[in-house]
């Protein structure tokens, strides 16, 4: 049941945050890199706060030795002890969430609600009313354009596409509980997540900000990553962010204390406007000659 705003107000609808990791601490990327200062547990504690804060429920799982939330087995040695799988999708590209509509799946089954589901490495720190909308069955979250123009992107668009795995919302309808298990399917035959949320949900060119689509009988919504699966602190900072999203390429901006929020108003926006108008001249000097 809803109403003509298009709010959902089933009786007893509650939010549901979902996330889940499979150690406490982030040990050693695959890249080698030591993330001193993060921490999955210390993240997910603070996002089971916020979201308690704001009436809405957590729901957590423990993938291996996480220490909090209900237990999950995840059956693949390898990634337990390297915290990513062991294949290769693509050459330097593994893939470290397999399971990740199998617990969505689980969860939806446990909580006929608006599923939120954030990565170990994202953390909750707004409210999030402006998705609670019945328009979608899906929402997934729209990388920026900027985004789309960086080397690594380039390199795996196949693979990263337009939309980031990060976070995810999931109404609680037939066809989002389809969705989920059409989802589970192309993730093991894709050998990623990513990659298969990608092939389900973005059509042929970018789509715009806050627009909706039909695929296959499923709603799909895309929200900015800006607002709802902010990564960007090396490039730009909008300050608007209702989730953050310490991915392994940026966990030293961890915690996101008044220090580098100060950071990144000042040197990383400044930086990126220099750069930018540099290009500009640079490419109309270009042009001219």
């Amino acid at each position: 049941m809803s109403c003509a705003c298009g709010k959902d107000i089933r009786k007893g609808a509650k939010m549901v945050i979902l996330t889940a990791a499979t150690s406490a601490s982030a040990g050693k990327g695959y890249e080698g890199r030591i993330y001193k200062n993060f921490s999955f547990k210390n993240v997910i504690q603070r996002t089971i706060i916020k979201a308690e804060e704001l009436g809405y429920k957590a729901v957590v799982y423990d993938l291996n030795n996480l220490g909090i939330g209900e237990h999950y087995e995840i059956k693949d040695d390898y990634y337990l002890t390297n915290g990513y799988h062991q294949n290769e999708v693509k050459p330097g590209y593994k893939s470290r969430s397999l399971f990740k509509a199998e617990i969505v799946k689980k969860c939806m089954n446990d909580h006929n609600d608006l599923i939120v589901y954030l990565d170990g490495d994202a953390q909750l720190c707004g409210d999030l009313n402006e998705i609670e909308t019945d328009d979608y069955d899906i929402g997934v979250t729209l990388r920026d354009k900027i985004e789309l123009s960086y080397l690594w992107h380039k390199k795996y668009f196949d693979v990263a596409g337009y939309v980031n795995a990060g976070v995810i919302f999931f109404n609680n309808t037939p066809a989002c509980n389809n969705f989920v298990e059409e989802w589970r399917r192309k993730t093991q035959s894709l050998g990623n997540d990513q990659m298969a949320l990608n092939y389900l949900v973005c059509p042929s060119n970018y789509p715009e900000k806050y627009s909706v689509t039909e695929k296959n009988g499923v709603r799909i919504k895309f929200f900015p990553v800006s607002k709802f699966n902010y990564y960007s602190f090396n490039y730009r900072y909008f300050g608007n962010a209702k989730i953050l999203h310490f991915k392994s390429s940026v966990r030293n901006f961890y915690p996101f204390d008044w220090r580098k929020r100060c950071y990144c108003f000042l040197f990383i926006n400044f930086r990126s406007l220099l750069i930018g108008t540099l290009r500009k001249y640079v490419f109309s000097f270009l042009w001219k000659m």
